[in-house]
């Protein structure tokens, strides 16, 4: 063995690469992936850290394209944009990316529906399905009621689309029974 190796640490450390923010690294790369979708024109894109997150705006025409059904193309854009930031840097970077207020539209009405839901749960003492829904939908209702006094929220099924059930807490069933019993 020379001197030189001797010399070299074994492990050097990366070399860094560059200055340039998570937030901005995103944007390029998610600019260079739409640049593939067949758009009329270049969609304006916007990118920060939020939150220990980056979150990515996308505006332009064909929308539509970009959402896909139910936001499907726009989770899947997601999952790629994340493997590629995490197979360059080596790091887990969660990624929040939105096409024209789509998902910030789409958790606003199912906390709508989750409030709406629970109410008739509440009243009823029944429970209610909401029916299959992405883990991000299912945690949005979760999260949404999960300090709501009367309700509670349970996931069942076989991922990725399992369903979500909004059930009376078992003191609201207790009362109900109660009330039964005394008519």
């Amino acid at each position: 063995m020379s001197q030189e190796n001797q010399d070299q640490p074994k492990n050097p450390e990366p070399e860094p690469r560059g200055s340039i923010s998570q937030a901005e690294n995103a944007k390029q790369i998610c600019q260079k992936i739409l640049s593939f979708f067949p758009l009329y024109s270049t969609p304006r894109v916007q990118a920060w850290e939020e939150q220990g997150k980056v979150v990515i705006e996308i505006y332009g025409d064909k929308s539509g394209i970009l959402i896909g059904k139910h936001g499907q193309t726009l989770t899947a854009l997601e999952l790629v944009l994340g493997r590629i930031i995490q197979h360059q840097s080596g790091e887990s970077l969660q990624i929040w990316l939105d096409c024209e207020g789509y998902r910030k539209r789409r958790q606003e009405n199912l906390e709508r529906l989750a409030r709406e839901r629970a109410e008739d749960v509440a009243k009823t003492g029944s429970p209610v399905n909401l029916g299959p829904m992405t883990s991000e939908e299912r945690r949005i209702i979760h999260i949404c009621l999960k300090d709501h006094p009367l309700v509670y929220t349970e996931s069942r099924g076989e991922p990725p689309m399992k369903e979500i059930l909004i059930k009376p807490r078992p003191a609201l069933i207790t009362e109900k029974e109660k009330g039964k019993e005394q008519e």
